[in-house]
């Protein structure tokens, strides 16, 4: 962009009478200069002073205005005085002072600006502003938001703000009665000037850190390097048409915008003598610029103020594969490519470095380059084609583009790239193409004859073949078919075998236990014991069958629990005394004194391996007996988990190496021969194998046929702490001394009569609450050992209750919660454990180990009396068969009521009729209610059938608890529903029976 125009026209007018420090358009248009010693009015072309004593002026004079009409405003350097005409509004003086006085004496007012609503703004030296209107002061400082005390300027902008230049600090701007601070810079700018063009920008000038404006809430800078400005100082700003005019300390700069330029030369002696000095700047009668200074008035007329020049660019000169041309003579150039490099310049008389150039080369590069102050443009390989070169300038990095300056040229196109060589090609390729697929569609028709005949011959043959492979899987099919039906027939028969087999095996298991319990010789207890002993070994092998089929159906899981080895193996060798004793042969234990007391794992799984492995021991061996190991073996992966390695060796008949990877497949024996003298159904070792998998160990034997057989497995397991173990119930459950204090939280009656009785019997003082909301209660009245807590309430369920128990009382071992729920599912224990309990019981609950429980949580240790853990407490875990419809209705199995009332046939007949009076309603409830009110009502009819012994009857309705909340509901669930009641109705009649014969 080329500078502006030569400085327009300056005139000097100094008259010896006053000193000016600031001028504005006064009253009738005449302009008024500020002074340092009076307020001078100039009419005409006479200048009239009226002075008061002389004084020097300060840094920052202050702008003169027109105020309330008529009245002249003037501000003096000695004080602040606002004039009507000649009669002061304001003096120091003691004989004129006014009846109403403002301001305070001595101040140095620095600047004064008129709002829109008529009010005077009058800057000081360290006071702050002051604000005048309708004889109304009000005072700011810092202490009201401004930055500093020395104000510099004033500006009531037309958008209703005022803004403060302060002392070195930044912006001040007061807006709807709130300052708002802008520093601009990190360090704050020495804000000098202040104004506002036309457009509604607001204009600031600063000591140094050149000019800002602010529009749409932002400040952009301005400054010698990127907008021409004459300085960086800037200590006036005037808005006039022609555009912003800037007052440095020997010069003026004229800006439109974002470019400025000179507006006065620096050699000029008028403006060298009064620059320095002026303290104001102004707008005169005529275009033009007014200037206050000591030395007298500066004029600069605006009619000649210069016009900006945009820049235009000049071609100076173009490299055409390294030789110099003129730009203006590259008309056609030869075939290429070729490597253009051009030259260009503007002319100016501004610094170096100030333009800006940015260039195309249309045809070739249609984007404007990057700008930068680099004069040339290279091109390299530049081919055949017409093509434009443009260039353009602007002065500084945020200057107005100039027009672009042109030229325009060509590259001869070489033969082979034109249009007539190009057709030609086309024809000449078209035409060979034709006579290729001329020859080409002859042989693909001799070639399609042959190729029909020969798919004609394969079509007969691959239809022979599908008809074949059809026929084949239709065969598949149904020995597909057949299988799944033998594997759903054979599922169906071991669930109902299970069930057949285990209704009368729980019953001589409990009767055992029953009978053990009374008094009885030493003979009978020895038969007491062979019972329990082959019970539990028929138990294993019913087990045995039922896991064969989970583990092929891959539902079979571990759980991880803590448990005692020692015990475990003391419960292995007492399943076996009886058949020991029988063959005279020994059982010993070999431990290795690195194997921990405890470990975390799975003991029921654990226990079936090895009573499976010390039967197979039995079972083979005539003479000597069985030797059961246990050491600690070496890590097995890179975790460094530790193993423990359990050996079970005998003296036995031994087996062939041949044969010892066999007898580990199910259904499978060394040899025929071996299943008729010994017996067995070959499941044992398979299902041993699968459970040390399960584990993550390995199983594998060691033998020699006649010299007998070690069979190890290693399986990975964490020590556990033995403290946190529950000891085993004893196999006599002593009364608690002293007595213990539970409170039970149970709805359902029947089994409050439960565990009242049961708890009773061992010396605890029983409290029932009917829901959890009684129960917190209670147990905020009294204090208790242990909390019984059913999940299933009426009000308040168990989960809610035990959090707020836990709010009570947050140590566990100070007030135990144990649950009591009908469910055994993994994740209501897993709800129980979040909500704070202990631990939880399934319903009905084995009273040895509700005793266990007790004893464990609440730190009892039972009385020294009691017997060691007996063999007969130990029950294997079993699984309900699922009901059907077409299976016959089940009688109630009365072990465990029995075993509850302890002989007492009044509390039998008790819990039947309280059974009697509420199950029909609940029966009821299953055809009428919905949805959870449904699972609620089978949830509690669960519960209590469960005293009955009825495991088909107690599935059925944890299924309708499971499904009655599904939306939308199952589909088997009225079929369920009918099956239930059948159930009910069949059991009534039972229950009344048992009734009449208490």
């Amino acid at each position: 962009m080329a500078g502006y125009g030569r400085p327009g026209p300056v005139a000097a007018h100094r008259p010896a009478r006053f000193a000016a420090t600031s001028a504005r358009l006064g009253f009738a248009g005449a302009p008024w200069p500020g002074t340092a010693g009076g307020h001078p009015r100039r009419t005409g072309a006479a200048v009239q002073c009226h002075r008061k004593k002389p004084a020097a002026s300060p840094a920052h004079a202050a702008a003169p205005v027109t105020f309330d009409g008529a009245r002249w405003a003037v501000a003096g350097a000695e004080a602040a005085a606002v004039w009507q005409r000649n009669l002061p509004l304001l003096l120091n003086s003691e004989a004129n002072r006014p009846a109403l006085e403002l301001l305070p004496a001595g101040l140095a007012v620095t600047a004064l600006a008129q709002d829109t609503a008529g009010g005077l703004w009058i800057g000081t030296v360290g006071e702050g502003a002051y604000y005048l209107r309708e004889g109304r002061l009000s005072h700011h400082t810092t202490a009201n938001g401004l930055l500093h005390n020395d104000i510099y300027a004033i500006l009531p902008d037309r958008q209703g703000r005022v803004w403060f230049a302060t002392h070195g600090t930044g912006l001040a701007v007061l807006e709807a009665g709130e300052f708002r601070v802008y520093r601009v810079l990190a360090g704050g700018i020495g804000a000098s000037a202040l104004c506002q063009d036309a457009a509604g920008r607001v204009w600031i000038g600063t000591d140094g850190d050149g000019l800002f404006s602010f529009e749409n809430g932002r400040f952009r800078q301005f400054t010698t390097r990127n907008s021409g400005l004459a300085s960086n100082y800037c200590y006036g700003l005037l808005p006039t048409p022609a555009g912003l005019v800037v007052q440095h300390a020997e010069a003026l700069s004229l800006g439109r915008s974002t470019d400025f330029s000179p507006l006065t030369a620096p050699g000029n002696p008028l403006v060298r003598n009064l620059l320095p000095n002026a303290a104001g700047l102004l707008a005169g009668l005529t275009p033009a610029v007014l200037l206050a200074s000591r030395a007298g008035l500066l004029r600069v007329g605006l009619p000649a103020l210069p016009t900006p020049v945009r820049p235009r660019v000049s071609l100076v000169a173009v490299e055409v594969n390294g030789a110099s041309r003129r730009p203006d003579s590259l008309a056609e150039l030869p075939v290429g490519p070729h490597h253009l490099t051009w030259f260009f310049r503007t002319a100016s008389l501004a610094p170096a470095g100030t333009w800006q150039y940015q260039y195309r080369l249309r045809g070739y590069q249609p984007a404007w380059s990057r700008a930068s102050g680099f004069t040339e443009a290279d091109f390299p390989r530049i081919g055949p084609g017409r093509y434009t070169f443009e260039v353009r300038a602007r002065r500084g990095a945020e200057g107005t583009w100039g027009p672009a300056t042109t030229a325009r040229f060509g590259v001869a196109t070489p033969f082979w790239q034109t249009g007539w060589f190009a057709l030609l090609s086309v024809a000449a390729v078209f035409g060979g193409i034709w006579g290729f697929l001329r020859v080409r569609t002859a042989t693909l028709r001799r070639q399609k004859q042959q190729l029909e005949a020969t798919v004609h011959e394969r079509t007969t043959e691959l239809r022979h073949q599908k008809d074949a492979t059809e026929l084949v899987n239709a065969d598949l099919l149904v020995a597909r078919d057949a299988a799944e039906a033998s594997q759903r027939a054979k599922a169906q028969f071991l669930a109902n075998m299970s069930h057949e087999i285990r209704t009368p095996l729980n019953a001589v298991i409990g009767l055992t236990h029953l009978l053990r319990g009374t008094r009885v010789d030493a003979g009978q207890q020895e038969y007491l014991e062979a019972i329990q002993s082959s019970s539990q070994n028929l138990l294993v092998i019913l087990n045995d069958i039922l896991d064969s089929s989970k583990m092929e159906a891959g539902k079979l899981t571990l759980d991880q629990v803590p448990f005692r080895l020692p015990a475990l193996l003391e419960r292995v060798q007492a399943m076996f005394r009886f058949a020991l004793d029988a063959k005279g042969l020994y059982l010993r234990t070999e431990v290795d004194s690195g194997v921990p007391t405890a470990i975390t794992g799975d003991p029921v799984r654990l226990q079936q391996v090895l009573v499976n492995l010390v039967g197979n021991a039995v079972k083979f061996t005539a003479h000597g007996g069985i030797t059961l190991l246990l050491e600690s073996g070496p890590a097995t992966n890179a975790a460094s988990e530790p193993v423990l390695r359990f050996g079970v060796r005998d003296t036995g008949i031994g087996i062939a190496p041949e044969q010892q990877e066999a007898i580990f497949e199910d259904f499978s024996q060394a040899n025929a021969s071996t299943t008729r003298q010994y017996g067995g159904t070959g499941l044992g070792l398979s299902i041993a194998r699968n459970l040390v998998r399960l584990h993550g160990g390995r199983l594998w034997v060691e033998s020699a046929e006649g010299r007998g057989s070690t069979f190890w497995f290693e399986i990975p397991a964490q020590p556990a702490d033995p403290a946190t173990i529950p000891p085993e119930a004893p196999a006599v459950l002593p009364p608690f001394e002293p007595a213990l204090r539970v409170l039970v939280a149970e709805d359902n009656v029947l089994n409050q009569l439960v565990a009242r009785r049961t708890l009773e019997a061992w010396n605890v003082q029983v409290t029932v609450a009917d829901n959890g909301r009684l129960a917190v209660e209670a147990a905020r009245r009294q204090p208790f050992d242990a909390v019984l807590l059913d999940v299933q309430m009426p009000e308040m369920d168990g989960y809610e209750a035990a959090r707020q128990l836990r709010l009570l009382f947050p140590d566990p071992s100070r007030l135990p919660l144990i649950g009591l729920t009908a469910s055994a599912l993994p994740e209501d224990r897993v709800l129980a454990l979040a909500a704070g309990m202990n631990d939880t019981l399934a319903k009905p609950f084995d009273p040895a180990v509700l005793y266990a429980r007790l004893v464990h949580y609440t730190g009892r240790t039972p009385p020294a009396t009691a017997s060691e853990p007996g063999p007969g407490l130990q029950t294997a875990p079993t699984e309900p068969a699922r009901p059907s419809e077409a299976t016959a209705t089940e009688p109630p199995d009365w072990t465990l009521l029995e075993e509850l009332a302890g002989g007492s046939s009044a509390f039998v007949g008790q819990l039947v009729r309280t059974f009697l009076a509420q199950a029909p309603p609940l029966g009821r409830q299953l055809q009428e209610l919905p949805g959870p009110a449904l699972a609620e009502a089978a949830h509690k009819l669960r519960g209590q059938v469960a005293y009955f012994g009825m495991p088909q009857l107690c599935q059925l309705l944890e299924e309708v608890e499971a499904t009655a909340r599904q939306e939308p509901p199952h589909p088997a669930l009225p079929a369920r529903l009918t099956d239930i009641q059948r159930r009910l109705q069949a059991l009534y009649p039972l229950l009344e029976q048992r009734l009449a014969g208490v």
